[in-house]
């Protein structure tokens, strides 16, 4: 595609395109030249000249041209002046709280304080209802038979009983002479018990006899039935002081927990005085000291000065 370009530099003329309103009119379109026709015959001579042909078709329309190279950039322009400080924007307001972290591990325990002193003792608490008697236990095993106490005093003499009925008088044999003691028999086995006579009425209670040897234990009876509970008794008087128990190992550290918002900026505290100036300092006073004894010495002289210039108090 052919361009023309007029007198003024926004004016272009398209003539392919059969443009011929162009702006200003200073610009003009040409079409392609069309190919040449055929020459006529030639006229007879001395005759007159033929007519000229007629014109060729226009060609058809050629295929645009490529694109012409990018022009080079322009200069980078100077940067501008920059703009003033903005106004200081309102202080926002303070975060929500951060959720609070999981509970740490509990710490190992602390040393045992000081034992307090003992308080007086509470008044004795009222005797609780006397508990039901329990079931009676099994019969325990027969103990061993005691050393036969001391014979206990006579009692008083009983009701005389009946005269029992008087027995067949037997024929009297002839005295015999007192024979010597025997020796003392053989413990003759226990006869079979007699039936139960009446009793008799109750006799004066004797002396008591020696404590006997003490029985086997009889098996434990069924536990009975539980009482009622018992009013609580005063509190007993402290007890010993036990030993510290070996310190437990130190629990994981807990996971840190989220950071809370940062507060609003203090306001700033004023100047406080200018304190008086010393008049000895302790690194003077100790630079030169070459042993313990040395240093204590000076030590004491630093302390004595500070205390003549009212820096330390007596």
């Amino acid at each position: 595609m052919t361009y023309y370009r007029g007198t003024d530099i926004n004016s272009f003329c398209n003539c392919e395109m059969n443009v011929t309103s162009c702006k200003p009119a200073a610009c003009c379109c040409q079409g392609v030249t069309g190919p040449t026709g055929p020459t006529g015959p030639a006229g007879p001579a001395g005759g007159p000249i033929g007519p000229t042909g007629a014109t060729g078709a226009t060609g058809a329309t050629g295929p645009q041209g490529p694109v012409g190279a990018q022009g080079p950039a322009g200069i980078q322009g100077a940067t501008g002046a920059t703009g003033a400080q903005g106004i200081q924007g309102e202080v926002g307001a303070t975060g929500a709280t951060g959720a609070t972290g999981p509970q740490g591990a509990t710490g190992a325990t602390g040393a045992q304080g000081i034992q307090g002193e003992v308080g007086a003792t509470g008044a004795t608490g009222a005797t609780g209802p006397q508990g039901a008697t329990g079931a009676t236990g099994a019969q325990g095993i027969q103990g061993e038979v005691g050393a036969t106490g001391a014979t206990g005093a006579t009692g008083a003499q009983g009701i005389q009983g009946e005269v029992g009925a008087t027995g067949a008088t037997g024929a009297t044999g002839p005295q015999g002479a007192t024979g010597a003691t025997g020796a003392q028999g053989i413990q003759g086995e226990v006869g079979a018990t007699g039936a139960t006579g009446a009793t008799g009425p109750q006799g004066a209670t004797g002396a008591t006899g020696a404590q006997g040897i003490q029985g086997e234990v009889g098996a434990t009876g069924a536990t009975g039935a539980t009482g009622p509970q018992g009013a609580t008794g005063a509190t007993g008087a402290q007890g010993i002081q036990g030993e510290v128990g070996a310190t437990g190992a130190t629990g994981a550290t807990g996971p840190q927990g989220a950071t809370g918002a940062t507060g609003a900026q203090g306001i700033q505290g004023e100047v406080g005085a200018t304190g008086p100036a010393g008049t000895v300092t302790p690194a003077a006073a100790v630079a030169d000291a070459t042993g313990t004894d040395d240093i204590v010495e000076k030590f004491n002289a630093l302390l004595a000065n500070l205390r003549a210039a009212g820096l330390l108090a007596t």
